[in-house]
């Protein structure tokens, strides 16, 4: 099962998505594609963010199809297991001076306490967390 960092959920919301990260999704089982709740937090803000009209209008309508039809059941808590392994991540992360943002440590977290494989663009953000398994669409055959 796969996790999607908020890069890949982004992607996807262009109005034209890189061809390999639609290709890499139309791959997998959507019944084994999954958000979070970080991820739609991050995606959440960056639309609250932008202004009034209709870039902002386009793309809150674009995000509510795909969190209530494409992704609708499919967007995981930040629940207790996720919470021991985000301060297992942020520990060590930071011991090996290597800081990791909240977010990211979060979503990290949510894959690892459900034993998913994270995809990412960004995997230089996540690596080095013993265990994560990463994989970036955009790398991917088309």
């Amino acid at each position: 099962m796969i996790l999607l960092d908020t890069n890949v959920l982004s992607e996807l919301m262009r109005p034209a998505p890189a061809p390999q990260v639609l290709a890499w999704l139309d791959r997998q089982a959507p019944s084994q594609v999954y958000l979070c709740a970080t991820v739609r937090a991050e995606i959440e803000l960056g639309i609250a963010l932008l202004p009034d009209g209709r870039k902002r209008q386009a793309l809150c309508s674009v995000a509510q199809s795909m969190f209530q039809e494409e992704f609708a059941g499919r967007c995981l808590p930040f629940d207790e297991s996720a919470a021991v392994r985000y301060a297992e991540i942020v520990a060590f992360r930071l011991r090996a001076g290597r800081p990791i943002s909240v977010e990211d440590a979060q979503i990290a977290a949510t894959a690892l306490s459900r034993d998913l494989m994270l995809a990412s663009r960004n995997v230089r953000d996540f690596s080095g967390i013993p265990v994560l398994r990463l994989i970036d669409p955009w790398m991917m055959p088309i």
